[in-house]
């Protein structure tokens, strides 16, 4: 069973499983939401007793359950993103205004918010599997100016990635983001996904993949992933 600390007394560490700390944040955001289990079903279609087991730990939240839960509550609202109710990174659920449920919930294709969000994005958009993921991408992009997103386009690319997933992070500054996997955009504006190993003034060595070897590049801009959309197509 895997187990998380959440705090520390001094004598005796407070322990709970992974399932548990999902079903905190998934209570949390019910919460947030205004909604019973019973409304949540009416939404989802998802049982009021399988909603007690996720919210108890009894049963672990999967990925494709927090998604028709995240998309559900942003329905009425709320935006929830999957990877912090999944994993309690990245932005924290909150009440989405008029404009973002505009941008976000609207059905129809093409609409202005995202053309002028990813508008802003430098390169070629590539192409994204549903809809439903562009809008997702597009509401993020809206939310941080400074952001860039990565197509993960082969299933041996590493990490915990998988060919059609999508990923999207907000820009911040190379020294702080050592250590971690990033996208990083090269002088020519292509987006790669790789750990940033060490960085100087002008290059940085990075690993690209699962089993690849190390590489010096120049590194124009450099985003943490704090958005993740798993693609559920075969």
């Amino acid at each position: 069973m895997k187990t998380e600390k959440v705090g520390a007394g001094v004598d005796q560490p407070i322990v709970h499983t992974v399932a548990q700390l999902k079903g905190r944040r998934l209570r949390m955001v019910r919460a947030l939401a205004g909604l019973s289990r019973q409304e949540l079903h009416e939404k989802i279609g998802i049982a009021t007793s399988t909603m007690d087991t996720w919210e108890s730990g009894r049963v672990e939240l999967t990925e494709k359950s927090a998604e028709r839960i995240c998309l559900a509550l942003r329905k009425v609202g709320v935006y929830c993103a999957r990877e912090w109710l999944l994993t309690g990174a990245g932005i924290p659920p909150r009440a989405m205004d008029d404009v973002e449920k505009f941008v976000f919930l609207s059905n129809r294709p093409g609409i202005a918010g995202d053309q002028f969000a990813i508008g802003r994005v430098s390169g070629k958009i590539p192409p994204f599997i549903d809809e439903s993921m562009r809008r997702e991408l597009s509401f993020f992009m809206s939310l941080h100016e400074n952001s860039l997103f990565y197509l993960v386009e082969e299933d041996s690319h590493g990490f915990r990635y998988r060919r059609g997933d999508c990923v999207a992070g907000v820009e911040n500054d190379i020294q702080t983001l050592v250590g971690k996997i990033i996208i990083a955009q090269l002088p020519n504006e292509k987006t790669i996904l790789c750990k940033l190993i060490k960085t100087s003034a002008n290059r940085s060595d990075v690993i690209q993949g699962k089993g690849s070897f190390p590489e010096r590049l120049e590194i124009t801009r450099a985003a943490q992933i704090l958005w993740h959309r798993r693609s559920f197509q075969k």
